[in-house]
């Protein structure tokens, strides 16, 4: 399971893109993407375009942050089914539905670990060799922090919560790189 784990941090990298200077950090993408997350945190079910039992849902998204030296990603899941990767350094996958199980199933598992988590009331990046997770409820964002290592520990309490982003990031790279041109 590890090497398995171990390929998901290299669709991090890729994802990151090749420019990993501070100008990239500031880019115009990067900001967007940034703004992206943050409107993300901070708004309701409803406001994302969810209704009916997936606005209801007590747990309605879930992010996983992991932090690299070449940048944050930042994996978004909605109750919906719909999943994206974005990226501090301005890339990202924007897979609505592709991994529309895989992201149903991450939401759920969220759910299970809420009451390890604490409220959030401002939302960090991770530092790097760490992961960030970020539970959306109707109540509020809560959080837990881990190493990233120790994520991947099967004995560790987020053991399971990170091997379901870990399914969702590998349905979106595999349609990511289904999409790419061939030469």
């Amino acid at each position: 399971m590890k090497k398995r784990l171990t390929s998901f941090t290299a669709l991090f990298i890729f994802a990151l893109g090749c420019s990993t200077s501070a100008d990239a950090q500031t880019s115009p993408q990067a900001r967007a993407m940034k703004e992206l997350r943050d409107r993300l945190l901070t708004s309701s079910p409803e406001e994302v375009g969810l209704s009916g039992e997936d606005a209801e849902a007590k747990v309605w998204g879930v992010l996983m942050e992991v932090a690299l030296p070449e940048g944050i990603a930042t994996l978004v899941s909605i109750r919906d089914g719909t999943a994206s990767l974005y990226t501090s350094t301005g890339g990202g996958i924007l897979g609505g539905y592709t991994a529309r199980k895989e992201a149903t199933q991450f939401v759920t598992e969220a759910e299970k670990h809420l009451a390890s988590m604490k409220p959030a009331k401002s939302f960090p990046y991770p530092e790097v060799g760490r992961v960030k997770f970020y539970v959306l409820t109707r109540g509020g964002v809560y959080t837990a922090e881990t190493d990233q290592k120790e994520a991947q520990d099967p004995r560790h309490p987020f053991y399971s919560l990170f091997l379901d982003g870990n399914k969702v990031l590998a349905v979106l790279g595999t349609v990511h790189k289904r999409s790419k041109p061939v030469d």
